[in-house]
């Protein structure tokens, strides 16, 4: 998984950064090109003595596009002069309407074959490590992967529907090796977790890209899910193919070699502040701001086109996908209660109130929203991000100081 879309809106570019992919891919017939590799011609069939087949795991890198690492297949046989990577991260960026399919969750991928000195020398190139886990397979099975991987990349079949948790570069790989086995592999199982708490173990590092993604995704990031479901996550199938055995309880993966990167994965500088201090930043401007009018009586009406303008910005990216994405766990975020358009139709009716001696109903609506919000949460738990509630803090503060300024002016 690699390059995103670039970010367009905000949150909507964390979004994007789901979309990771390695290369544009071209098709020509039964193969494919990418770019900066040489043409694979893929055989119908490989005999004689057993190839090599490894499980690629490529290491995050520094950009925050690649915080989560790639997986491919590799397909070594020497006495054919075969050395080739099967990657499930192609993508056509000039597909009809792409950027919009993609906000809908409609993102077509592609299998395609590379030269295995191509795509090593890439990820070297970026600071990310190659782990090569060697599976033990015996003569039929590595000859049924073979086939199965040239079925699957000719032009009929390369095309795959998206999907971030549920069918992306790392489980398409997976599946097709356990489909190319004649007897399945046991995994010894590890303890459920959310997919949540899988992405906080890839953006640690990323603040404001973990913010964002924890605004988009519901509930149903936050359901503990098996192992099987946390291999969406390429260091997480390293982990689990480390893990398993055969029947006669051999290890799957005969041996594993680490490849350095030539160059150093040192992550680029960002936004000097974490997402909660910034909101925290914004509490203290509201409190203050909300003191000096009181004892002015002097309106900020432009800190309410900033305050509130925000919300509902932000209200139109998540009920957006809320209400018509396919992106998996969105349609199920209990923040669009207070993040939605809503606001920006009232808050015309918050500047116009605060002027007036008249009941501030559009006030009382954004602390109704807030409390919504809140017994809702009781319910339904949803990891909602510190730094959102404390923005939401800012928003109460500033509907109650309306509220109050409205009572003193009757």
């Amino acid at each position: 998984m690699k390059r995103f879309v670039s970010i367009a809106l905000a949150w909507l570019l964390t979004l994007a950064a789901w979309a990771q992919t390695d290369s544009v891919a071209v098709a020509q017939d039964s193969l494919i090109v990418a770019p900066d590799s040489a043409v694979v011609a893929l055989p119908d069939t490989v005999v004689a003595y057993v190839p090599r087949v490894s499980l690629l795991t490529c290491s995050p890198a520094a950009e925050v596009w690649q915080q989560y690492g790639h997986t491919a297949i590799r397909y070594e046989d020497t006495e054919q002069d075969i050395d080739v990577v099967f990657n499930y991260g192609l993508f056509d960026f000039d597909t009809p309407h792409f950027i919009w399919r993609f906000c809908l969750g409609q993102t077509d991928y592609i299998v395609g074959a590379e030269m295995y000195d191509s795509f090593k020398k890439e990820y070297m190139e970026r600071g990310s490590s190659i782990t090569e886990q060697e599976l033990a397979l015996t003569p039929q099975e590595a000859d049924r992967l073979w086939n199965l991987l040239a079925l699957n990349c000719r032009p009929e079949n390369r095309t795959y529907r998206y999907n971030f948790f549920y069918n992306n570069c790392s489980t398409k790989a997976r599946d097709i090796i356990y489909q190319s086995l004649g007897q399945p592999v046991s995994v010894a199982r590890t303890d459920s977790v959310s997919l949540r708490t899988v992405l906080h173990t890839y953006n640690s590092a990323y603040p404001w890209a973990s913010f964002g993604i924890d605004l988009l995704l519901g509930t149903e990031a936050d359901r503990p899910v098996p192992h099987d479901l946390q291999e969406f996550a390429p260091l997480n199938l390293e982990e689990s193919f480390a893990r398993a055995t055969r029947s006669g309880g051999e290890l799957f993966v005969s041996s594993t070699t680490v490849i350095q990167p030539t160059t150093s994965n040192v992550s680029q500088r960002g936004f000097p502040l974490t997402p909660v201090q910034l909101m925290i930043v914004v509490l203290l401007i509201t409190a203050i701001i909300c003191t000096l009018e009181l004892l002015t009586g002097h309106r900020n009406w432009w800190y309410d086109i900033v305050l509130y303008g925000t919300q509902g910005v932000a209200g139109l990216i998540v009920a957006f996908l809320f209400l018509f994405s396919t992106h998996p766990a969105v349609n199920s975020n209990v923040l669009v209660i207070v993040l939605n358009p809503l606001v920006l139709v009232l808050l015309p009716f918050l500047l116009r109130q605060s002027r007036r001696r008249t009941m501030p109903w559009a006030a009382w609506a954004e602390v109704g929203l807030i409390a919504l919000l809140v017994v809702v949460w009781l319910f339904v738990r949803q990891d909602i991000p510190v730094a959102a509630w404390v923005f939401f803090g800012s928003l109460l503060l500033r509907s109650v100081h309306h509220i109050i300024r409205a009572s003193h002016k009757k």
